[in-house]
């Protein structure tokens, strides 16, 4: 993935692992394991059918393979995209990765 930091909503990326490509709904979204709380850069959905059972797939901009379509670019987003780092500073829960949920 190039250095852009966040790509914008409805986002269709590869990611590792992944045969089929998952589209972007959510920026840091929270979740749990073991009773703790942390964040993942992205929540995604499968296509072609979207949210089916509530499940939502997470990951990090290091599990990009590729991204085959960039989403939905206005001017919310860009402002998004100026302050992403210093709001993502600011988040208190840890930073998880897709290994931790994998053991």
């Amino acid at each position: 993935m190039s250095e852009r930091t966040a790509l914008p909503i409805g986002s269709v990326v590869r990611v590792r692992e992944g045969v089929e490509p998952v589209m972007i709904v959510n920026h840091c979204p929270v979740t749990e394991k073991d009773g703790k709380q942390g964040y993942f850069d992205f929540g995604a959905v499968s296509l072609p059918l979207g949210l089916v059972n509530q499940n939502i797939i997470f990951f990090n901009k290091e599990d990009i393979d590729e991204v085959l379509f960039f989403g939905y670019i206005d001017r919310r987003f860009q402002d998004f995209l100026s302050r992403y780092d210093e709001e993502v500073s600011k988040i208190t829960y840890e930073h998880f990765s897709v290994d931790d949920f994998k053991k």
